[in-house]
């Protein structure tokens, strides 16, 4: 069994360590059809979530307490209630769609990456790892963070929270149209991929001296025409996957 095979089949049958202990009902199609495929497999994710929680001072975020916390619609009143017993600070957060996928190859990674830039998730990119592994996060900017108390005292008024709630659900509704658009995209990038790899092994032409001189000629012209989205960002550093953590922070 191939090193990929082998990463895919330890990966996939671990426990999910998540606070949440399972994948996002919203997002669940779309990870069995990535897991499905052969070049692929998701070792993180999250749909996008509301959270408002509490820290003390001098306390790391891993050990805060989550106040309220939906991967839904938030509803004003249960946040605004969530606030009353706080003793120490809370924010309020809106965390957009994440999603790594563990490639086979970089051109598996670039297939991956195409998909999550064309459907708006521009702050993704390609990270490779210790051993080679090919790694695609696919992220987006649309993360709100708002301290709301401070110290037991709440520092904004109920409007304003509300108002808060308003703007939070506004863009959950934009990341779940983003996340269908990925799903789309993905599924036609991958089987017109598989379509052309079909077409060329039944009736591509064999390559000569002569072919292979044009296409050297016209590489510089097709790379200068090519769009964002067929490019992709590589790093290299023993440390990378480790630093996938701190882009992205706790996921579940």
């Amino acid at each position: 069994m191939a090193a990929f095979e082998r990463q895919k089949g330890a990966c996939l049958s671990q426990v999910d360590l998540s606070k949440k202990g399972s994948i996002d009902d919203r997002i669940m199609e779309l990870i069995q059809y990535i897991n499905a495929k052969e070049n692929f497999f998701t070792t993180s994710s999250c749909s996008g979530r509301i959270s408002l929680f509490s820290e003390l001072e001098n306390q790391k975020k891993k050990q805060c307490e989550w106040l309220y916390v939906t991967h839904d619609a938030a509803v004003k009143e249960e946040v605004i209630n969530s606030l009353k017993d706080c003793k120490g600070s809370a924010v309020f957060k809106f965390e957009p769609f994440v999603l790594h996928v563990q490639c086979r190859d970089l051109e598996c990674g670039q297939q991956m990456l195409k998909a999550a830039l064309t459907s708006g998730f521009k702050n993704s990119g390609i990270v490779i790892g210790r051993k080679a592994n090919v790694i695609v996060a696919v992220r987006s900017t649309q993360t709100i963070e708002v301290p709301l108390v401070h110290v037991g005292e709440l520092m904004v008024s109920h409007k304003y929270v509300e108002f808060l709630v308003d703007i939070a659900n506004k863009k959950l509704d934009d990341n779940q149209t983003r996340i269908d658009r990925f799903f789309t995209n993905l599924s036609d990038i991958l089987h017109n991929h598989s379509s052309s790899d079909s077409t060329s092994q039944k009736t591509g032409p064999k390559q000569t001296a002569e072919t292979r001189k044009d296409d050297l000629s016209t590489k510089g012209t097709r790379t200068s025409q090519k769009s964002n989205a067929d490019d992709f960002v590589l790093f290299n550093g023993n440390d990378m996957l480790d630093c996938l953590s701190s882009f992205y922070g706790e996921v579940s």
